[in-house]
């Protein structure tokens, strides 16, 4: 919030930085090793989260769908389209094949089982994080050098998931010349490897959730055969001619054992630094790093996983002498996407720091830096893949097959090779200058020059100037202040301007080339970036002002600021004519402003034998678009937009809703605003609701954060706690969903308990919100319901953030200086919630659902 830190990050300032500083070597005489041992383990995740039916529920829907008629035009698809066990006993009940006393004794046992705790039981597990530290300082005759190492091994939730981490660092630092030159290096080394072979989800054909019904080990105890793709008993049948097909069922529990999938990533870094002190109060220095990072994504499925023997069985054709002809050949299929990543730094700077007559304290930074990053990245799929015998095979991506499961329809085989490349350069020049008088008044001034070459048409528009002033006052230092209490009064004050950069713009054209059109096999790009010749940096104007203040000898500290930001030349969307050819313009046509304050509250309650630190931090933050040139979007995508949807007056990131009227008491139809007017016109209402006509609740995200943090020390004991709240919010409940994919299911896709809690008779409207179920299908009444009021709810809460506890133990060992014993649990949960359901407002969306609570156990032994 601070305008002053443009002139130290640039153009990445008005987005906020972190910033983290690695340790250096101590320059205390002596040999110190520090090793450091940490396990935490982790919940098994909640699939109960989010309330849903039972399997029961879920069978007597389809049993209701399927007397309707629904699965009958599923049944004669020629794309053999994939039908639960429970239609598919329907069917056989139906055509005579299975008597009715059968049917409702399988019916009963699927009604008991339970797909989650099937989940649970075999695709997860409590996760197990090891960490393992190591580092030796020396110091040295004019330097010290550090040597760190450390070990990560870490089991996730999902079994077979986890994640590898060996990294190392050895800084050295040497002085010269009498200690007016000081030269340090610092050279790292990270090797990561993350392995993701479970998917954590099941899904049927186009993403359907699997059935709660389904079983993963059999009475057997064998890997359990589920319906995924295409109908059982077209499977059984192909199955049983024997032609030379390969297995085509289904076991989710093979699958994390025949799927290596894992991504590498290696990074070198290097930095230098040389330090020069001329004279006294004149510091000259030079900075290089460099960084060398190759990131490969690897997806390396068995011939025996599901994925590839119904990949090869959908492309074989059968000749006309009964042989088959496989198209893909047998072999892995390997899907392999590498990046490397080059970045080279220079950085030159001068320091002054200089006192005057002992009045005047000068302190300046001046210097300059440029940045050049060179992404490379090349994908590529191979058919046939033998690790063994490091062999591929070729295929052909021109020809349409035809499909084994239906001939009139025919196929590409899938294609997946692609190049890319990227060029990233930044140039800046900076200057930070203060002047202190007397120790009570100080005077900012900062300036930054920021290049980059992504704006190429103009040369005032490759750069921005970035610039601050500031001014502080220690009030307490003055003679006529007199006031004991206070042992430290400052105001301080800055206003500035600071810069951000869209990388995924440009001034130029810029197209992206596709490799070959699906049909025509040609290739082809698209237009990424029309030409934009007013293309110009985002540029954000910060005023701060603040006041430091300590209070009885300090034992109370803190600060509080009022900040307020406004946006200029901001990255939006406007329209455009369509006989250009581009669908939209996007340059500088958008503003922002926003304002807030931060309170950092410090106090030490007791200072005793027993100690006590509390720390309240308490922040508000506000923003609003103020300048927008709206496209013409309706009022469900406003709603329920994927990306930002600004509006002028209200803050980028809103909760909006339709204006409903309850239920009809008749139809239990939910009932839309139309014109001012109850409507259950529902296609008309979604389609012509208008953004001003949307109810409007407030801010999606919190503008109001604080955190109460206290630490106890006792002996060798140490406590510490932190409890966070989060107000002034909005968010949307999930429920019910009538309609997939324009097929009336009765919510068997979403799933969602609510279906238990609809409105059945007259006068259920009197206590429910929730519609009945329709009796056609009509995407756009679940989203009047969805996205209605009724399912609105304020976010605030608050939360148990963590539990830390440690021990130091007294040692009287020559060889061994410390050891202490940690203990450490997060993710303790809600504490207060201003809703009344049992959600946590955080993890409202669908499929989310809260971080599983960890337990952390460690120790440090200093040598």
């Amino acid at each position: 919030k601070d305008a002053g830190a443009a002139s130290v990050w640039g153009a990445r300032a008005a987005n906020g930085v972190i910033v983290l500083t690695s340790k250096k070597g101590s320059a205390a005489s002596g040999l110190k090793i520090d090793l450091t041992a940490q396990a935490t383990i982790g919940d098994r995740p909640n699939l109960k989260y989010e309330p849903r039916i039972s399997s029961a529920d879920y069978i007597q829907i389809e049993r209701e769908l399927f007397d309707k008629g629904l699965y009958k035009t599923q049944e004669t698809n020629a794309n053999k389209t994939v039908l639960t066990p429970v239609v598919e006993l329907l069917i056989a009940n139906r055509d005579g094949l299975l008597a009715k006393e059968d049917l409702e004794s399988q019916l009963q046992s699927l009604g008991q089982i339970d797909l989650d705790r099937e989940m649970s039981k075999y695709f997860q597990q409590q996760s197990l994080n090891q960490h393992y530290a190591l580092s030796i300082n020396k110091a040295t005759a004019g330097g010290n050098w550090l040597l760190s190492l450390g070990v990560d091994k870490n089991r996730d939730n999902l079994v077979k998931n986890g994640f590898e981490r060996l990294n190392g660092r050895l800084f050295i630092e040497q002085k010269f010349w009498k200690d007016r030159l000081t030269f340090s290096a610092n050279i790292a080394r990270n090797n990561t490897n993350l392995f993701t072979p479970n998917p954590g989800t099941l899904y049927m054909t186009n993403l359907k959730q699997l059935y709660p019904y389904a079983r993963l080990k059999d009475d057997q105890g064998y890997n359990a055969v589920v319906n995924k793709d295409f109908r059982a008993t077209y499977l059984n049948s192909v199955m049983e001619q024997n032609i030379g097909l390969l297995d085509w069922y289904y076991r989710p529990l093979d699958e994390v054992d025949l799927w290596d999938k894992k991504r590498q990533d290696r990074e070198y870094r290097i930095d230098f630094n040389l330090g020069v002190k001329l004279i006294d109060g004149l510091l000259l220095n030079t900075s290089y790093q460099y960084v060398d990072r190759d990131l490969e994504d690897r997806d390396n499925q068995s011939l025996n996983s599901y994925g590839v023997r119904s990949l090869i069985n959908q492309f074989t054709t059968v000749l006309d002498d009964g042989k088959i002809l496989r198209n893909i050949p047998l072999g892995n299929i390997l899907d392999v996407e590498r990046q490397s990543v080059a970045t080279h730094r220079l950085r030159m700077q001068a320091t002054i720091d200089k006192t005057i007559s002992n009045i005047f304290h000068i302190q300046s930074v001046v210097g300059a830096e440029v940045n050049r990053a060179a992404t490379s990245g090349l994908q590529n799929r191979l058919y046939g893949y033998n690790a063994e015998r490091a062999g591929i095979s070729s295929v052909d991506y021109l020809t349409l097959f035809p499909s084994f499961v239906n001939p009139a329809g025919t196929n590409l085989i899938p294609f997946k090779d692609d190049v890319s490349k990227l060029t990233d350069r930044f140039v800046s020049y900076y200057q930070n200058s203060s002047i202190s008088i007397a120790s009570k008044y100080v005077l900012t001034a900062s300036t930054r020059f920021d290049q980059s070459n992504i704006f190429g048409v103009r040369t005032n528009q490759k750069g921005v100037p970035l610039w601050s002033v500031g001014l502080a006052w220690s009030i307490n230092k003055e003679n006529f202040f007199k006031a004991d209490l206070f042992s430290q009064l400052k105001l301080r004050t800055t206003y500035g301007l600071s810069g951000n950069v869209n990388r995924n713009l440009s001034a130029f054209t810029t197209a992206s080339y596709m490799g070959l059109a699906p049909f025509s096999r040609l290739p082809y790009a698209t237009i990424q970036n029309p030409p934009n010749a007013e293309l110009r940096w985002e540029r954000t104007k910060v005023f701060n002002v603040g006041i430091d203040f300590g209070l009885l000898k300090n034992r109370i500290n803190g600060s509080f600021d009022y900040f307020q930001k406004r946006g200029v030349d901001l990255i939006g969307d406007a329209p455009y004519p369509a006989s250009s050819g581009v669908t939209r313009y996007r340059g500088n046509v958008a503003a922002s402003k926003g304002h807030g304050y931060e309170l950092l509250l410090n106090g030490l309650i007791v200072d005793e034998a027993f100690r006590w630190n509390s720390t309240l931090m308490l922040s508000q933050a506000k923003d609003i678009v103020s300048d927008y040139m709206d496209l013409t979007i309706s009022g469900l995508n406003m709603i329920q937009g994927t990306s930002i949807n600004p509006r002028v007056g209200k803050p980028l990131y809103s909760m909006y809703s339709f204006d409903t009227e309850g239920l009809d008491p008749v139809t239990g139809d939910p009932i839309g605003i139309l014109n001012g007017e109850q409507s259950t016109d529902w296609n008309a209402v979604i389609s012509k609701t208008k953004i001003e006509d949307l109810l409007y609740y407030g801010s999606s995200r919190p503008t109001t954060n604080a955190s109460f943090r206290n630490t106890f020390n006792w002996r060798n004991w140490n406590l510490t706690t932190n409890i966070s709240y989060r107000a002034n919010y909005f968010y949307r409940l999930n429920s019910i969903r009538y309609t997939y994919n324009n097929v009336l299911d009765n919510g068997l896709e979403s799933r969602h308990a609510d279906y238990l809690r609809r409105w059945i008779n007259p006068g259920d409207e009197q206590h429910t919100t929730i519609p009945s179920v329709p009796t056609t299908a009509n995407g756009n009444r679940d989203n009047l319901y969805l996205y209605g009021e009724s399912l609105i709810r304020r976010a605030d809460h608050i939360r148990w953030e963590d539990l830390a506890v440690s021990y130091r133990l007294a040692v009287a060992k020559d060889w061994l200086k410390s050891v202490e014993f940690s203990f450490y649990v997060n993710n303790l949960g809600l504490i207060w919630r201003k809703s009344k359901e049992k959600i946590d407002p955080d993890f409202a969306g669908i499929g989310q659902r809260p971080m599983p609570r960890t337990y952390s156990f460690g120790v440090r032994l200093g040598f």
